[in-house]
């Protein structure tokens, strides 16, 4: 702390230029780059004709991301290859990530007509990215989505440290990393109200005895959370931190110890990184961040696979989501969203506004569309990154250094922002109907085609959608064909162009016609298919209590064994649902339904979006024990038609409600019926 106090520019009356460069050159040794650039440059100020002094600073204010100081610092070295051939290069992309994109622009030119390295070729393709990138600035500005409210959570998530890794396991719970104490680490906040609680560890997260942890992702089960495990390096860098991916995995209430993925997955020397899983078609698909040989180069995005059948870390081995997405550049925190098909990531080496800059791509595995900047104001002109949107898709989260009024007024440290999200989305819906009588047909497949100019067309997306309505959500100024089929049905198909700006919404409703051409028949039972079975793709099913049998004889309203009003303790009685949970709501024999809602920290009877749901069945809550978390649910419905009615109703309002299964009076667990 004294040595803080004497540093400065506060202190420069009272030292020389030598003793300023000197405690500048400690202060770099010991990691502190901020304090050294500022007596690098009080050193210049009494010392102007040694000009290594203020580009030392401008390297000091370029390592903590203080672009308007490096900028002001550079500016007077700019020209000086002597002391750095690529001296113009950064002055440019400072001058970028402050905002002042004309001036950028005119010094990124500069450095294209004064280079003369070896690797000007390369270079100047960096230059035009790069101006590609302010250039596009004022056409995003225009086109900002003004729906998308963009908020700063405050102190009790953010510090004067790196905080990173948003993870919201429910709309009201988040988990995040910081590196806050030095190390990073992973912790939870709880919303409460319009704020957030003080952020802690995890109660029931085990002990990481060595090295910092961080970059969590919870399966969509909820029994397996990934997250890195990182060497124990004195301070914490994003991209320089090498770190391995670990598992952990529920029991009960608690969790295991951290189990490392395998070696060919985490490689000797090699960081893998930034994990975020999904399940799709009985398999579990890890998306990551890695600088593996056989990427693109610096920091790619590859995925790999295991079979949701076993419990054990047997992955595919990892592929590179391929040149689409991945560039020469560093691609980082991915995020895919399950009931849209796409992608979002932060890259470096696609056009940008700023550093890194979040992007969007349709498509799964090795099919993607050319990735579209995501915008303002999820992007700006400093760092963007780790996007990510909550289940019930009403927000998320995005990471970024950008200042933000006056609750954030440099961009030395990355902070979490939450947004609230709009309703500009361009999307596809569509509803697909029997020919014969009308009815809405259940357990159809949906596949999205991308169509190019020469006739050829790329498939990005097939998922399976149990209601008979289907949703994805589209790229503009692109061309789309949609496949639809259903077991005994003929398919159809249709396309379209995302060319109207008036319009935010296409599809169109589809009829089928029964007949002998369509998906493959079901395997019969008893039988084993060659390819495991394809799952829904909502993206809160968590797997509980599967039940696809369409063909269940649907039986006589149960008979009412507990309506007293008081309260009782069970448990879930399906491998996947098995917490415990108090309720005062009537119980029955035999089986019956139920719609979940949603699960929230703090239940407001009075919610006006209850008000829009109750004409649909009787408001029941189930309080989870030990979770602080209360189930709000529809209730009773005796018959599946009755409860798949409900669910399509209750979507409307709960666009990630489902249906929960009761067998004497007990829940069993989420079902698709």
């Amino acid at each position: 702390m004294a040595l803080l106090l004497c540093t400065g520019l506060f202190a420069q009356k009272s030292m020389s230029w030598k003793k300023h460069r000197k405690l500048a050159e400690d202060l770099m040794e010991q990691g502190e780059y901020y304090e050294a650039a500022q007596n690098f440059e009080a050193a210049w100020e009494q010392k102007n004709k040694k000009t290594e002094l203020i580009y030392q600073a401008a390297e000091a204010y370029y390592l903590v991301n203080d672009y308007r100081a490096a900028a002001a610092a550079y500016q007077h070295v700019s020209d000086r290859q002597d002391l750095d051939p690529v001296i113009g290069l950064k002055y440019a992309r400072s001058l970028k990530q402050d905002g002042q994109y004309d001036k950028a622009i005119a010094a990124f030119e500069a450095v294209s007509a004064t280079y003369t390295g070896q690797d000007k070729v390369i270079l100047e393709d960096i230059i035009k990215m790069e101006i590609q990138g302010a250039e596009m600035a004022g056409q995003l500005a225009a086109r900002q989505d003004r729906n998308m409210d963009l908020k700063y959570p405050g102190s009790s998530i953010n510090s004067d440290e790196e905080d990173f890794a948003p993870y919201p396991v429910t709309p009201d719970l988040l988990y995040f990393s910081s590196s806050k104490g030095g190390k990073a680490r992973i912790y939870s906040s709880q919303r409460q109200g319009i704020a957030w609680s003080q952020a802690d560890i995890p109660g029931n997260f085990p002990v990481i005895q060595n090295g910092q942890y961080a970059n969590g992702s919870l399966s969509p089960n909820g029994d397996r959370f990934y997250f890195t495990i990182c060497n124990d390096s004195r301070g914490w860098d994003q991209l320089k931190t090498r770190c391995e991916l670990f598992v952990i995995k529920r029991e009960g209430t608690n969790w295991t110890q951290p189990e490392r993925l395998p070696d060919y997955i985490n490689m000797d020397g090699v960081t893998a990184t930034m994990p975020h899983v999904v399940h799709i078609g009985g398999r579990e698909i890890i998306y990551y961040s890695s600088n593996r040989e056989g990427g693109r180069g610096g920091m790619d995005i590859w995925y790999v696979v295991r079979d949701l059948g076993r419990n054990d870390n047997d992955f595919t081995f990892p592929v590179n989501l391929g040149p689409v997405v991945n560039t020469l550049g560093e691609e980082i925190t991915p995020f895919y969203d399950q009931e849209e098909g796409t992608l979002y990531f932060a890259s470096n080496g696609h056009p940008s506004v700023g550093g890194f800059d979040v992007f969007r791509s349709l498509g799964e595995e090795v099919n993607w569309t050319i990735p579209e900047n995501a915008g303002l104001p999820v992007n700006s002109s400093a760092n963007d990154y780790g996007f990510i949107i909550n289940r019930s898709h009403t927000g998320g989260f995005v990471v970024s250094n950008r200042p933000f009024g006056g609750d954030k007024n440099n961009t030395r440290n990355a902070d979490i922002f939450e947004f609230n999200i709009g309703g500009n989305r361009l999307t596809l819906k569509g509803n697909v109907y029997d020919q014969e009588n009308g009815e809405l047909l259940d357990n159809i497949s949906v596949t999205l085609y991308q169509l190019f100019e020469d006739g050829t067309e790329n498939m990005l997306i097939t998922k399976d959608f149990s209601s008979g309505s289907y949703l994805f959500e589209l790229l503009p100024d692109r061309q789309f064909r949609v496949e639809v089929g259903r077991n005994g049905y003929v398919p159809q198909t249709y396309s379209f162009i995302t060319n109207d700006p008036a319009n935010m919404t296409y599809g169109q409703p589809i009829y089928l016609s029964a007949g002998e051409v369509g998906l493959p028949p079901a395997t019969n039972p008893g039988t084993t298919p060659i390819n495991p079975p394809v799952a829904n793709n909502d993206p809160d099913d968590s797997g509980f209590g599967n039940n696809n049998n369409s063909n269940v004889i649907e039986s006589n309203p149960p008979v009412t064994i507990n309506n007293s009003g008081e309260v009782y303790t069970a448990r879930g009685t399906s491998a996947r649902d098995d917490l415990e949970y108090t309720s005062t709501a009537p119980q029955h024999s035999g089986t019956y339904y139920k719609i979940q809602l949603v699960a929230l920290s703090r239940f407001d009877p009075n919610n006006s979006k209850l008000d829009a749901v109750r004409g649909i069945g009787r408001i029941d809550t189930e309080e989870i024990v030990n979770s602080g978390l209360t189930r709000i649910l529809l209730a009773d419905f005796f018959t599946e038609s009755e409860a798949k009615a409900a669910l399509r109703s209750a979507r409307d309002t709960f666009s990630s409600a489902y249906i929960v299964k009761y067998e004497d009076g007990i829940r069993y667990g989420k079902v698709r019926l």
